[in-house]
């Protein structure tokens, strides 16, 4: 899933600004070069509508900001889409399987009618009525089912949503709807109950009932039972009207998916056709490296390892072509090794690079300004973490520790900074005659380092929270120069 600063990221490589203001027409270009091919022109102007335009010029503009979000939050939502779909897909799937069973079971020509009824929840329950656990039961005749309440529920309006079914035997018309209550260490108790006339429901129709509830002597209690109910003459012919529903939803639901996947594609793909790209790229050339180590090594003896080939480059006599077989097949293993692939650093750790390497610079020249080796000692700390892979949190929180202190040494030098800038000896012992342009140049990046230095407590923090793994490789990219982090990571190589 994309987020915001990959998008922002993948309009700037293509030469649009996160502070500019740009046309609608201006965008949608860029769009087709990111995906190398037309963008979809209807979904472009639903973005668009989405997002609040600004007047410059007599012309309607988009911040790249707003256009950039508006496009997360539609991959958002269709991504939620989707789950949905797939869920409801899933259940239906279900629900079809079991009417396809039950349809086997049935007899084209049964008499026999059913009840098929949903129990939502019982309202209005006084507040009053202290009780830890309840549940209704159902009766048709001698044919009970209960039907217990939601993990959490709220007492005054527990929910149900349960679903039964009942074969109804000729001479019953009634269902009876019991709600009983219990407390601890009791046996459940019925406070209310009502009664479903089955004559006044239709055939295959859903009817929504709201029943009073009435206490045992006969009293309206002031509570409902609300429920869902239909009578079924035959079941057959009902089976079959319900899987013709399921199969025209799960119809309805797969050209959905297409189609919410097909959406979330067109709008993904220009931010992610570089990655796709590289990665085919990837696979296509370790595909190479694979088949030249597989040709190779059908030309060679089996089961040799290096060693073994190291003792055969010693012999005497050895052929030259001999020579030159291993040492082509030790150059195949290395460019195999080589071209591993390695993912891309965090976008903290390739921030944290610069950041700490503009600190690092400000450092060594402020301290001309002041005697300050625990600054250098931080600045080596935090090149170490980068160069040398020590991500471990000791580490950081070492290096981190030893930054704070310098905060607290900066603010201690703040009266004598002072001193200096305002002063107009020429005869500044520190800095020898007229140094006073300088001095004060010196000392605004002196400011500068103070202030920088809350900056990398930001990124020192970020990298103790991400976790970063030594033993994996990473590689990030400063100014068209690429670098390996991690278990065998290689030199700096040119892009």
């Amino acid at each position: 899933m994309l987020n915001l600063q990959t998008v922002l990221r993948g309009f700037e490589e293509n030469g649009l600004k996160q502070e500019s203001l740009y046309k609608a027409d201006e965008i949608l270009a860029k769009l087709d070069m990111m995906g190398k091919k037309e963008f979809d022109r209807e979904i472009a102007e639903q973005l668009f509508q989405q997002c609040k335009p600004t007047q410059l010029n007599l012309k309607l503009v988009f911040r790249l900001v707003d256009i950039s979000q508006t496009i997360i939050d539609a991959t958002q939502l269709l991504g939620e889409k989707i789950k949905n779909a797939e869920l409801q897909l899933k259940q239906i799937q279900q629900n079809k399987a079991i009417c396809e069973s039950q349809l086997a079971e049935t007899s084209v020509y049964s008499d026999t009618r059913y009840l098929f009824l949903t129990l939502l929840c019982v309202k209005n329950i006084p507040l009053n009525l202290k009780y830890t656990n309840c549940h209704v039961q159902l009766t048709l005749g001698v044919i009970n089912q209960i039907a217990k309440p939601e993990a959490q529920y709220d007492k005054v309006n527990p929910e149900f949503y349960q679903d039964f079914e009942f074969s109804v035997p000729p001479l019953i018309s009634t269902l009876q709807i019991s709600f009983y209550i219990r407390t601890e260490n009791t046996l459940p108790t019925l406070w209310g109950q009502a009664q479903l006339k089955i004559q006044q429901l239709d055939d295959q129709v859903i009817k929504q009932v709201m029943l009073q509830l009435q206490d045992p002597v006969g009293r309206m209690l002031g509570s409902s039972v609300e429920m869902e109910a239909q009578i079924v003459l035959n079941k057959h012919q009902y089976l079959q009207t319900q899987l013709q529903k399921f199969e025209q939803k799960i119809f309805t639901l797969d050209n959905d998916l297409i189609e919410y996947k097909h959406n979330l594609e067109i709008i993904e793909k220009p931010f992610k056709a570089k990655q796709q790209s590289k990665e085919l790229n990837n696979k296509q050339f370790s595909s190479n490296i694979f088949n030249q180590q597989l040709h190779t090594s059908q030309n060679q003896q089996q089961d040799q390892n290096i060693n073994e080939l190291d003792q055969q480059l010693n012999q005497l006599n050895t052929p030259q072509e001999q020579k030159e077989q291993i040492l082509s097949i030790l150059s195949s293993e290395k460019q195999l090794e080589i071209q591993d692939q390695t993912p891309e650093a965090p976008e903290i750790l390739q921030h944290g690079v610069i950041i700490f390497t503009i600190y690092g610079l400000i450092t060594l020249f402020v301290c001309s300004a002041k005697p300050s080796f625990l600054d250098v000692l931080v600045c080596h700390g935090l090149m170490f973490t980068i160069l040398m892979d020590r991500f471990e949190p000791f580490h950081i929180k070492v290096v981190g520790i030893g930054l704070l202190a310098s905060i607290l040494y900066d603010i201690l030098w703040m009266k004598q900074y002072h001193l200096w800038w305002y002063s107009d000896d020429q005869n500044n012992p520190e800095w020898g005659l007229n140094a006073v342009n300088l001095l004060r140049f010196v000392l605004i990046f002196t400011y500068m380092q103070f202030l920088y230095k809350f900056v990398v407590c930001y990124y020192l923090y970020q990298f103790h929270r991400e976790s970063i793994d030594p033993t994996k490789r990473y590689v990030f990219t400063i100014w068209k120069i690429q670098y390996k982090v991690g278990k065998s990571r290689e030199s700096v190589s040119w892009q």
